[in-house]
């Protein structure tokens, strides 16, 4: 994998013009060939600098697309008039370092097919996810979430995680959020209650950072643990999903 890294200085003051560019680009490059993902970053200390950064599976990919007609339609809806800093533009070309070993494990793969994770993650009927503040504010959950909990995002952004959890389950994502997990390989169990009070019991991993933490999560019976295992453990009255 190659990252390619166009760093540019705006010298007209035409800065935000370029971020709401950026912001609202057409994504012509997103099913090109090759093409693995793109941020752009301000920098910090002189707002009047850009960083593109886009990643590719290979140097021959990015050239193709640098030197294409849609590239060029790119930038003509760059700000009319602006103005850059010739000496400072600059594009490099960095290459990962990695061995055959990591080029051949599985787990090296789905760290780039960003876009195909993402677009599986929405649309899958699996795999259940949600994504909150550290204090359980939920910012967004997967459309399997969603039908699990029997509410909308319209419904569910902005409430209490722990609102449909068991207090068993709260007590315990609590804990491991406040502690900052990051075991990517620590898979748990959790259950969730929908909006009949019904129980659903996933089992999840977890990623904590310092601004929110993400749950992956999935039915006991698809993770290879039979859903009667959830129920033993289930208050009587209760039912499990």
């Amino acid at each position: 994998m190659i990252i390619a890294i166009s760093r540019f200085r705006v010298i007209n003051h035409r800065e935000q013009d370029v971020r709401q560019a950026f912001l609202n680009r057409p994504r012509l490059v997103d099913d090109q060939a090759g093409f693995l993902g793109i941020e752009i970053f301000q920098d910090h200390t002189d707002c009047a600098i850009f960083n593109l950064v886009t990643r590719w599976t290979d140097h021959s990919s990015f050239r193709k697309w640098h030197s294409s007609p849609a590239h060029q339609r790119s930038h003509e809806l760059m700000p009319k008039g602006l103005k850059l800093d010739s000496a400072f533009t600059e594009i490099r070309i960095l290459e990962r370092l990695e061995d055959e070993r990591d080029q051949d494990a599985f787990e090296h793969f789905p760290g780039d097919w960003e876009a195909l994770m993402r677009a599986y993650l929405v649309s899958s009927t699996k795999s259940h996810a949600v994504v909150a503040r550290p204090a359980g504010v939920i910012l967004g959950a997967t459309g399997a979430m969603e039908r699990l909990l029997g509410r909308d995002s319209g419904r569910l952004n902005g409430q209490p995680v722990w609102e449909f959890l068991t207090p068993e389950s709260t007590e315990e994502l609590r804990r491991l959020v406040s502690a900052r997990s990051r075991d990517s390989q620590l898979r748990f169990p959790m259950t969730f209650m929908d909006a009949d009070s019904s129980r659903h019991a996933l089992i999840c991993n977890l990623d904590v950072q310092p601004n929110a933490f993400a749950l992956l999560c999935e039915p006991f019976s698809e993770a290879g643990n039979p859903v009667v295992a959830a129920q033993r453990n289930a208050p009587e009255g209760g039912s499990e999903k």
